[in-house]
């Protein structure tokens, strides 16, 4: 951190009532984003653009300076401050954190979002509310019926708006941004800005400043989290994923990928291996995501397996694991992915497996992280088998003062009637049955690419096998055996026995004419459609003629 920032919050000039809140949650050193802001929104009115990676307290540092400004107002009957953010989830923890923020204090914070009924929010918001907290889609809901006026609207905030822009809310956006007063201070916190929040910023925003959050120093991605990967074939991505599974333990982890249905599907085949995981996307309803995301965070199941979109805005501590399926599109929404585990001074691993089809993407994320992603190949049947055994042997370690004394009474009967070697081999055989067996992890291959890792060099035909290549035709042939020397022909014994014997069987031909050597036949004009159809058609009298029977 740079020494020009606050070492606490006691010195951003936040009021003692908010310091005091701040104690109570255990928040003691602003993070570098939230010290460079919060001074920022509590003496000036520019708009502000703040760049910050994920999970780096970007929300209290808008909610903080917001709320200290709107205390002297008291309570109002319209809203004076708006927060817009991607999804549901997230507009649940903005809103949660904001009225943890505002404590015991004369404000009050309303949550809107699709997939809830609305006549709750309409009764909520009739009581008056000085911060809403919404998705864009619901929040337009209420603007046609009438139940929110933004005309009070002081200050208008964009969380994750690159996530907004790209699930193509921009229309949403400028619809609600268009009702507010022009006076307005709008402030836009984003994990990357892209070219569609230049144009929202260009379009609302008067002389804005940037803002971006410098990246921690000792405490990045790249000293807390291990990042490997290991490449294999498409077909064999599940099977790649349960070994690692395996060689890893226990984990508890996000699991990415790409679109909904490899979410099910992963999901899907995962439980039906007895691995606990649930799936988490944009197609389950609000309870649903509800119920998945709080039996997450109260560890009720393993791994959750979720889209970019569906994740963004989950605030989990202590993950240990996140594994990418799918590469990410872009660079910084891999950095946003692996920046869940390895916080608050905790070793996190950050796992990827990638396709050969996905190697030019491959080699982008690894330039992007300083080559810190290694590459690794995937672990082999006895390095998993070992993991097992040393797994199973520290679990046992720690039982085995724990043991109920009807256990070991049993285990003595047990061991004067049977050998107790024998006793516990067929209990391990009962335990582990094919798991330690090194059959039961045959080798997976890594599959052909026909280039290296974003390189231009070679191309289909080059990387060919002369014996794979296309057969060739008998015209082909053909006239490589009127070349020189006859290569790749008949032999010229075998041809001119050949000509002699057509030429034979043309002259005994009684109607055959002989014909000036050297001399080709005159070719016969070929007949047009127009003609074909007239010679059909000249003799149509003498066609015979049927009758149809008529059905009655």
């Amino acid at each position: 951190m740079s020494d020009n920032l606050a070492a606490t919050f006691g010195e951003l000039a936040l009021s003692q009532g908010t310091l005091e809140i701040l104690a109570n949650r255990a928040y003691t050193t602003p993070t570098p984003i939230q010290a460079m802001v919060i001074p920022k929104l509590l003496s000036e009115d520019n708009d502000l653009i703040a760049q910050a990676q994920t999970g780096t307290g970007k929300t209290a540092a808008y909610a903080l300076p917001v709320i200290e400004r709107l205390l002297p107002g008291g309570r109002q009957k319209h809203p004076r401050a708006i927060v817009l953010s991607p999804t549901r989830e997230l507009a649940m923890q903005i809103a949660n954190e904001v009225g943890q923020f505002i404590g015991k204090r004369e404000l009050k914070a309303v949550t809107v979002y699709g997939g809830q009924p609305i006549e709750i929010q309409l009764r909520a918001l009739k009581g008056g509310a000085d911060i809403i907290v919404g998705t864009p889609g619901r929040v337009i809901d209420l603007m046609e019926r009438n139940a929110l006026k933004l005309k009070d609207i002081r200050f208008a905030i964009l969380d994750e708006a690159d996530e907004m822009l790209n699930m193509g809310f921009v229309e949403d956006i400028e619809t609600i941004l268009a009702e507010a007063p022009e006076d307005k201070q709008m402030l836009m916190f984003s994990a990357t800005v892209p070219a569609e929040a230049r144009k929202i910023a260009e379009q609302f925003m008067h002389d804005a400043r940037y803002i971006k959050a410098p990246a921690p120093e000792k405490q990045s991605i790249e000293f807390l989290t291990e990042q490997w990967a290991c490449e294999v074939r498409r077909e064999d991505k599940f099977n790649a994923l349960k070994r690692i599974l395996n060689a890893e333990g226990r984990i508890y982890g996000m699991i990415f990928c790409r679109t909904r249905a490899d979410v099910d599907e992963l999901t899907m085949n995962l439980q039906k291996n007895k691995f606990s995981a649930e799936a988490l996307h944009g197609e389950l309803t609000q309870n649903q995501r509800t119920r998945v995301i709080e039996q997450f965070k109260c560890r009720r199941f393993d791994m959750l397996v979720a889209t970019d979109v569906a994740a963004r805005g989950i605030d989990v501590n202590d993950l240990t694991h996140v594994i990418n399926y799918a590469l990410p599109l872009e660079t910084d929404i891999y950095t946003h992915r692996i920046g869940r585990t390895g916080r608050a001074g905790k070793k996190g691993v950050a796992i990827s497996i990638f396709s050969p089809s996905e190697g030019k993407r491959f080699a982008a994320i690894r330039k992007a992280t300083n080559n810190t992603l290694e590459l690794r190949s995937l672990p082999d049947a006895k390095a998993i088998i070992a993991a097992k055994k040393k797994r199973f042997r520290d679990d046992l370690e720690q039982r085995m003062s724990k043991a109920n004394p009807v256990y070991w009474q049993m285990a003595e009967e047990l061991s004067e009637l049977y050998d107790p070697l024998a006793v516990m081999a067929t209990m391990l055989d009962m335990k582990f049955h094919k798991e330690l067996l090194p059959e039961n992890y045959p080798a997976l291959t890594k599959g052909k690419r026909d280039r290296q890792f974003g390189s231009m060099r070679g191309t289909h035909r080059d990387h060919t096998p002369e014996n794979e290549r296309r057969p060739r035709r008998r015209s082909e042939k053909a006239s490589d055996g009127e070349t020189a020397g006859n290569k790749g022909g008949k032999p010229e014994r075998d041809l001119r026995s050949q000509e002699k014997k057509s030429h034979a069987a043309v002259s005994d031909r009684p109607s055959a004419k002989k014909r000036p050597e050297n001399v080709l036949p005159e070719a016969k004009p070929r007949k047009k459609l127009r003609d074909w159809a007239m010679n059909l058609t000249e003799n149509s009298k003498e066609l015979p003629r049927y009758k149809v029977k008529k059905r009655k």
